[in-house]
C-alpha cells in the first residue's frame, strides 16, 4: 500500500480517461502513484454520507485524498462548499482508502478524465453570490428606497401644510389685533411677527409696542390685552384654534395658539 502521509498532494491526469494518480510534494524521494477512483454523487447524497460509504469514515471528508470535483468545469470543490453538493458532482477518493467490500450497486466508478486538483498553496475563494440572490435583493432595495422616499415627501408636504396653516390664521390674528390701534395712526401701531411649531401644531403669535407707544404690554395693560387677544378670537370665529395664557417675553406680549384636529373652521379668511 502506497503511503499517503506526505502532503500536499496533487491530482495529476492520467493517461487514461478513467483513472488519476496521487504525486507525493517530496522533491527528494519518488513514490509510486496512486490510482483515483470517483463515484457519481446521487441526490440526497451529503460530503459526510458520501465518505462514510465509500470509505468507511465520515470524517475522511476532511482528508486530502477525498476530493469532490465538478466535472462540467473540471474544477476541485473547495472543502468549505461540502456543506452544498449538487447531484452530477464525482467523490474522488484513492483506490486503496475505498472501504473494503463496498456494494457497488449505487456507487459505480465513473471516468474522472479532464478533473485537475488545484495546487494546495493556492487559497479556495468562498462560494461567490448567486444569480439568484441579486435577482431578490435588486427590486428589494428598489422598493425600500421608494417607499423611503414617499414616506420622506409626505413628511415633508405634511410640514408645509400645517406650516401654511399656521401662518394664515396668525396673519388674520394679527391684522384684527391691530385694526383698532390703527385709527388716526401714521404708522404701524405695533410691532409683531410669529414662529411656529408644526410638530406640536403651535403657532406663537408675539405684538409688541411701536416706536412712542406702550400698548401692548403686560405691566400696564393685561386686562386690555387679554379682552383684545378674546376679541380677535371671536372675530375670526375659526374653532380649530385655542389660545393659551399670554405671557411677556423681554418687551414681546406672546399669545401662543394650538390647531386643534378634528374642529371645523366656522368663519372664512
Amino acid at each position: 500500500m502506497v503511503t499517503l502521509r506526505a502532503l500536499p498532494f496533487v491530482l495529476l491526469v492520467a493517461t487514461t480517461g478513467s483513472t488519476y494518480a496521487f504525486a507525493s510534494g517530496d522533491t527528494g524521494e519518488h513514490r509510486s502513484p496512486s490510482r483515483l477512483t470517483c463515484f457519481a454523487v446521487r441526490p440526497g447524497d451529503t460530503a459526510a454520507g458520501l465518505a462514510q460509504r465509500i470509505t468507511g469514515n465520515m470524517a475522511n471528508r476532511h482528508q486530502g485524498w477525498f476530493q469532490i470535483v465538478d466535472p462540467a468545469t473540471a474544477a476541485v470543490i473547495p472543502k468549505s462548499r461540502y456543506d452544498d453538493i449538487e447531484p452530477g458532482w464525482r467523490a474522488c477518493v484513492a483506490s486503496e482508502m475505498l472501504q473494503r467490500g463496498l456494494p457497488p450497486p449505487q456507487y459505480l466508478p465513473v471516468s474522472t478524465a479532464g478533473v485537475v486538483a488545484p495546487q494546495s498553496a493556492v487559497p479556495q475563494r468562498g462560494p461567490a453570490i448567486r444569480p439568484v440572490v441579486l435577482w431578490w435583493v435588486a427590486p428589494l432595495f428598489v422598493a425600500v428606497s421608494g417607499v423611503g422616499l414617499a414616506w420622506g415627501w409626505k413628511q415633508v408636504d405634511q410640514r408645509r401644510a400645517r406650516v401654511d396653516v399656521l401662518r394664515r390664521f396668525g396673519e388674520r390674528f394679527i391684522c384684527e389685533f391691530e385694526r383698532p390701534l390703527r385709527r388716526n395712526a401714521t404708522s404701524p401701531p405695533v410691532k409683531s411677527r410669529v414662529r411656529f411649531a408644526p410638530s406640536r401644531l403651535r403657532v406663537d403669535i408675539l405684538v409688541a409696542p411701536a416706536a412712542g407707544r406702550t400698548y401692548p404690554n403686560l405691566v400696564d395693560h393685561k386686562r386690555n390685552v387679554e379682552y383684545d387677544v378674546e376679541r380677535v378670537m371671536r372675530l375670526l370665529r375659526d374653532a380649530s384654534f385655542v389660545h393659551g395664557p399670554v405671557y411677556a417675553q423681554g418687551s414681546w406680549v406672546v399669545i401662543p395658539c394650538r390647531f386643534q384636529t378634528g374642529k371645523q373652521q366656522e368663519g372664512g379668511s
